[in-house]
């Protein structure tokens, strides 16, 4: 990476930032931009609360009560720094230990009922043996130059895990070129090195093998893997639905000290599950000294779809000098045969979904992940790519909606053309304002349509209701021809009343941020739009809502009582337990419909 071309991300992060402060605390702010790239399965609550004197700090939390994981935010932000500076693993580790004080000691902290951190801190003292894994995140808009992991311990009944997310590691996930179906590797030709596999026999009855695919399985050199990644880069792990950037935690410091112990190195392959991954096409050779031997000269398409932290770890040891040369990885390859037709393609997204899944059945995997590639995902990103805004001032119609189907795709997009006037251009057609994930268009809908609480618990518990909803544009089933067919197809209407609902959900953050609620803005946001569909959705034309761009002012102020009641309900609702997760529960939407539906329903 050229040290320009960071400055000049670096540059255009703050500017787009500097938009946000307006509306809020810099803090804030900072945090949900980094979000924005991190894809949170949940929605931290910022909480600001620092004790300089007990050296205590945590900026923002979430807790995931089904897997007693307890996630702590800390923010390093320089809003004046023209150009980012280096931060150590010192520094690092100092602000990871404020975090971990604040765990250690949270039984001795006075509860304060004015600040939100009063939630976490009754909620930790109310079951002692709540968390089983603590994760530190460290968002910070230094660079890290070593990448080395932060190593802390914690009692032995508590996993701990440290994050650092700084903004040369937004930059690489955002310059990382995804078309990488146009990677074509000649291993021979490249590398002078190949490798070989055993296919693995299909069944002679076709019929009960419809997918059109061949398998292969052995291993190759750890060094070979090294250097395809070293000229690949994460280009070979797109669809890795894990996080590879920075390799961490206690697998890959394992990976790591095995490759280290010249005594241990043999036994990598014993100790390491592998890596699964996938192709289009190939050129291989069968072997005459076995009937089902090939050496794989070149690969088109060639993807990690399990593995990427492995690999990223031998990638990293192979830069350190560590020799690799006797050291091999346990592989499958499964090469899909696949075209650029419709049911090709269809097969080819269902197939590296199923492997993504299945080969990380040991890990907690996203399912906007999985299933980002399908024909519903894909068909929203036509429609945000192909279909214009109305003019409201009766010219011709300037710029688009940008709905990203896979993280940081819109840089990208931006970062593909060159500075200056196509830069400018792209950002007039597809604003920065008008950029939409899809976890949070999961999140608008289900708010919308009723489900706050499902909205409540964070952005992957929506997706998958979301996708649930909609299951008939993205699901198939088989016709009488065991054909697969789609159920329903997405159209253009269907695409700018899910905009039009995200217009409405922008509207009420925009009047609850107006008010300065004090705590739980998410929640409110999420309840106060609901009830608004609830109350007076009949009376909401969301056609109009999409021609207009916007939600007519005449309902400000009836947004504005509904969500001072939220606050109130939410507040006086939860008793004694903690009011995030009592928001989460279907029994606290139904009790808010039941207690004060008739009580706002004559507020306009």
């Amino acid at each position: 990476m050229a040290k320009h071309e960071l400055q000049s991300f670096y540059e255009d992060f703050m500017n787009d930032l500097e938009n946000e402060i307006s509306r809020t605390s810099p803090y804030e702010a900072f945090l949900e931009e980094y979000l924005k790239y991190m894809e949170s399965s949940s929605s931290p609550i910022y909480v600001e609360y620092y004790r300089p004197n007990l050296n205590i700090q945590v900026d923002a939390y979430s807790y995931e009560d089904s897997e007693r994981e307890l996630n702590l935010f800390i923010i390093d932000f320089d809003e004046f720094m023209d150009q980012p500076e280096e931060i150590t693993m010192t520094s690092l580790r100092e602000l990871a230990n404020k975090a971990k004080k604040f765990y250690t000691q949270y039984k001795n902290l006075p509860i304060d009922p004015s600040h939100s951190i009063n939630d976490l801190l009754a909620l930790l003292k109310d079951n002692n043996n709540l968390v089983e894994r603590l994760n530190i995140t460290i968002l910070t808009n230094r660079y890290y130059r070593t990448n080395k992991p932060i190593d802390i311990s914690l009692s032995k009944d508590v996993a701990i895990d440290v994050q650092v997310w700084d903004i040369d590691r937004l930059y690489q996930i955002i310059s990382a070129d995804q078309d990488s179906t146009s990677i074509l590797i000649n291993f021979q030709e490249e590398f002078n090195q190949s490798f070989e596999l055993m296919k693995v026999p299909q069944p002679q009855n076709q019929l009960a093998s419809p997918n059109n695919f061949d398998c292969y399985i052995g291993f190759i050199s750890a060094e070979l893997l090294a250097r395809a990644y070293e000229k690949w880069g994460p280009k070979l792990v797109e669809r890795n639905v894990r996080s590879f950037l920075q390799a961490r935690g206690a697998t890959n410091k394992g990976i790591r000290d095995t490759l280290k112990d010249d005594n241990e190195k043999d036994l990598f392959v014993v100790y390491n599950n592998g890596i699964s991954s996938v192709a289009r096409s190939g050129s291989l050779d069968h072997s005459s000294s076995s009937f089902n031997l090939y050496k794989i000269n070149s690969l088109e398409g060639w993807q990690i779809v399990n593995g990427g932290q492995t690999t990223a770890s031998i990638h990293s040891a192979y830069k350190s000098g560590i020799d690799l040369s006797e050291v091999f990885v346990q592989t499958k390859l499964t090469i899909l045969h696949t075209s650029n037709t419709d049911s090709s393609m269809i097969a080819e997204e269902n197939m590296v979904a199923k492997i993504s899944k299945y080969a990380n059945t040991q890990n907690k995997i996203n399912q906007s992940d999985l299933l980002a590639n399908t024909r519903y995902m894909s068909s929203l990103e036509h429609f945000s790519r192909t279909i214009w805004i109305p003019a409201q001032d009766k010219r011709k119609a300037e710029s688009k909606w940008y709905f990203e189907r896979a993280r940081g795709q819109y840089m990208v997009d931006l970062n593909r053309r060159n500075r200056g006037k196509e830069q400018t251009e792209f950002k007039k057609e597809f604003p920065k304002e008008l950029l939409l994930n899809k976890v949070d268009l999961a999140k608008n809908f289900m708010s919308w349509e009723g489900f706050p609480h499902i909205s409540s618990k964070g952005g992957e518990a929506a997706f998958t209701k979301f996708m649930d909803f909609n299951k008939s544009f993205w699901k198939y089933e088989r016709n009488n021809d065991n054909q697969l067919e789609e159920l329903e197809e997405m159209t253009s209407s269907m695409y700018k009343m899910l905009i039009a609902r995200v217009i409405i959900n922008r509207k009420v953050q925009e009047l609850v941020n107006s008010m300065g609620l004090k705590g739980y803005k998410a929640n409110v946001i999420y309840y106060s739009t609901a009830m608004l569909n609830q109350l007076y959705g009949e009376r909401i034309n969301l056609e109009e809502v999409w021609n207009k761009q916007s939600l007519s002012d005449r309902w400000d102020n009836v947004i504005k009582e509904i969500a001072q009641k939220t606050l109130e309900f939410l507040r006086d609702s939860a008793g004694e337990q903690n009011v995030t997760q009592w928001a989460k529960k279907e029994d606290c939407w139904k009790q808010y419909v039941r207690d004060c539906k008739q009580q706002l329903r004559y507020i306009v």
